[in-house]
């Protein structure tokens, strides 16, 4: 991760730098000194400054890497959020790390509402990682849901349920939060159906929640049941809500123009 954001390179390679220099003047210092006391105490130096500057590197990766998401799930500005982030998944290092990243950037275009683009993103998951390929699949089927393609939402939910059942004996907390994605797109598949809307789950889901985005999907749904359900107070109360709270997405858009 330390690759993808300059301010983390920048702290990483002027700590070696550094290093490098105490190596220097150690090396000077003790040059009158057998050569192996120098040599120990050079080596000795460069450890720890590699140490260090891998250890400064990462927490100012992390450090911007959060301040990024920040963008998109405090501001609600996905169009900031992809100009800062587009070009980090090809930074970073590790398929796992390159992935986690694609899965970022791609909520980023779909908060914007280019679920396409979001779609192209999620293509290729990492083979053995249940937690990114469950993330992938769930995301992929909100994606098409939101494109109204039931199809290819119905493929996703199946691949999702797939993953969760492998999850279920040796990693049950990520069973239990792909269960959660899994039954919010459940009943946005079934409003799209025309099937019934357990609103009253998706109520508890919207409380539950812990980011933005999610709320305010859950939110949409439930617009979505109230204006083909024809409840007037519903509609008007989950509308208002993704007009005040959905910032620059494509929520805010979708409830205006519904108003």
């Amino acid at each position: 991760m330390i690759q993808a954001f300059r301010k983390s390179r920048i702290g990483f390679y002027g700590v070696l730098l550094i290093s490098a220099a105490i190596a220097a003047v150690v090396w000077i210092r003790d040059r009158n000194y057998p050569i192996f006391v120098p040599v120990i105490a050079s080596v000795l130096t460069l450890a720890i400054g590699f140490i260090a500057a891998r250890l400064l590197g990462n927490i100012l990766a992390a450090s911007e890497n959060t301040r990024h998401l920040g963008y998109l799930h405090m501001e609600l500005n996905p169009k900031k959020f992809i100009t800062e982030y587009q070009d980090i998944p090809a930074r970073m290092k590790g398929e796992n790390n390159a992935a986690i990243s694609r899965s970022y950037l791609a909520d980023g275009y779909a908060a914007a509402g280019d679920y396409e683009h979001a779609i192209s993103l999620l293509a290729d998951p990492p083979a053995g990682n249940l937690a990114i390929q469950g993330l992938y699949a769930a995301n992929l089927a909100g994606f098409y849901l939101a494109l109204e393609d039931t199809e290819n939402a119905s493929a996703s939910l199946s691949r999702l349920e797939e993953i969760i059942d492998a999850c279920r004996l040796n990693k049950a907390d990520l069973a239990k939060n792909l269960t959660e994605m899994l039954q919010l797109h459940r009943h946005h598949l079934a409003c799209l159906t025309g099937k019934p809307v357990d609103t009253d789950s998706l109520e508890s889901a919207f409380v539950r929640a812990q980011y933005n985005l999610r709320r305010l999907e859950i939110k949409k749904v439930l617009a979505m049941a109230a204006i083909r359900d024809g409840d007037e107070a519903d509609k008007k109360e989950h509308l208002s809500y993704l007009r005040k709270n959905g910032g620059l997405t494509v929520y805010k858009r979708w409830a205006d123009d519904r108003t």
